[in-house]
């Protein structure tokens, strides 16, 4: 009986363990604080059931390999994450249909407590849309699947330049907007979004600027109208499409913590699993007054590399993507009211550990001859240069490199170092395009 105890304890503390490949976010999402609900955001990755859609037939067959039915056991995975957050309204993506989320809640969250569901066509010719789980009554959902991005207003600089030829542009996939109200009649209203991938930024700054007409038209009948903006924005912070909502007066509500030891560079707060943050839960000047701050988190779920163009996903990975939560006091104004709990040191000691943030040093004037003239950057291919004085990282290229003393230059191999020590793309030269 001694011996069988053991075995169970040891594979309970397996189970709970983190996984070897574990990078960015905490080990363990943070506890659930009395008196407030949780809004969470979580992409899927290629979320597809069993079912056979004879409309997804062709290049992107649901059942076929491109991508193909989600196994049980990443269903398991993804259902794990899922429950760790124990949000009560948690926004999803790439999720195949209505029919498709419902059946995986009902055979992997049916203790939950997900009574309400929302999930609409948003017109993406690979079949995933958005989705909504929720504990509370979902009282009105909308999707903009023909809207007509050509007409929004680009006012000031730093846009993207629109191909000549995309003379119609609308939502690679509309955001999924639903209205939730708690049992004490607090309201909020949520906009779940997937912005369109790639180089494409043009195209993200498009949809950015109409999805904040969108709010804009709501704040306009009630500015009161307490509103989030959840989801993959396939952008980092300084991004002109992350401005956008940000000069709309949207709020990141994940930076609003008293530690700022941990900002966008770090770890902790990665989103994906190419150590971007991409991920956001942005809150309007309304729904701000209810944040617990602090409450912000990213849980961390296995970031094993594969050749995801030909590898199987591997065992235990659930998604590229990792769930990020935030707590409210659903009560109008009231987030002061609670603390939130800090970040324990073991929750987050394994992805300090894994992702230590090496910096380069700038060349020593007594090791090398100085140059008669300076050189537009330093030698090699792919070489990325920033001033220490700095957060901004330049090509090699860059014409502003020159501008930068040799004794505060510093030399960064890749894109990904440059933004791990804190830099951001300079907008001059656009590092990566």
């Amino acid at each position: 009986m001694a011996l069988m105890l053991i075995s169970t304890l040891i594979v309970a503390a397996l189970l709970a363990a983190p996984s070897p490949h574990h990078k960015y976010g905490l080990t363990e999402a943070m506890p659930r604080l009395d008196g407030t609900i949780r809004i969470a955001s979580y992409n899927m990755l290629n979320y597809f059931d069993q079912a056979n859609d004879p409309s997804l037939e062709g290049e992107y067959d649901d059942f076929g390999t491109n991508p193909g039915p989600t196994s049980d056991e990443r269903c398991q995975e993804l259902a794990d994450a899922i429950r760790a957050m124990d949000a009560d309204i948690i926004g999803l993506e790439e999720v195949e249909s209505l029919e498709a989320i419902t059946s995986f809640r009902d055979k992997y969250l049916a203790d939950m407590g997900y009574d309400y569901v929302a999930s609409e066509d948003v017109g993406y010719y690979r079949g995933c849309e958005q989705s909504l789980l929720s504990r509370f009554p979902i009282t009105k959902t909308k999707t903009w699947p023909e809207a007509d991005l050509t007409k929004v207003n680009r006012t000031g600089g730093g846009w993207d330049e629109i191909p000549a030829d995309a003379d119609q542009i609308s939502f690679q996939r509309s955001p999924l907007f639903a209205t939730v109200q708690t049992p004490s009649g607090y309201e909020l209203s949520l906009f779940t979004l997937h912005h369109k991938a790639g180089r494409n930024r043009w195209h993200r700054e498009a949809e950015a600027l109409q999805i904040m007409d969108y709010v804009a038209d709501l704040q306009k009948l009630d500015p009161d109208h307490n509103i989030i903006i959840l989801g993959d924005f396939n952008a980092q912070p300084w991004d002109r499409s992350m401005q956008v909502y940000r000069d709309g007066g949207m709020v990141d509500s994940m930076t609003l913590r008293t530690d700022l030891g941990h900002g966008y560079a770090s770890p902790l707060r990665q989103t994906h699993t190419s150590g971007r943050v991409i991920d956001f839960l942005l809150l309007n000047h309304a729904a701000i007054g209810e944040l617990v701050s602090g409450s912000g988190f990213v849980k961390g779920t296995s970031a094993e590399d594969y050749d995801w163009r030909n590898d199987p996903i591997p065992s235990g990975y659930a998604s590229d993507h990792y769930p990020i939560a935030i707590d409210l006091v659903p009560r109008e104004g009231a987030g002061a009211t609670v603390a939130a709990t800090p970040w324990p040191r073991e929750a987050m000691r394994t992805a300090l550990a894994a992702s230590k943030v090496e910096r380069s040093t700038p060349k020593s004037a007594a090791s090398a001859p100085k140059p008669q003239s300076k050189p537009a950057a330093p030698a090699g291919d792919g070489a990325f240069v920033a001033s220490k004085r700095s957060k901004v990282f330049h090509t090699a290229t860059c014409g502003s490199v020159k501008k930068i003393s040799d004794h505060n230059v510093v030399e960064f191999a890749s894109i990904a170092e440059a933004e791990e020590a804190g830099k951001r793309p300079c907008k001059r030269c656009k590092p990566g395009g």
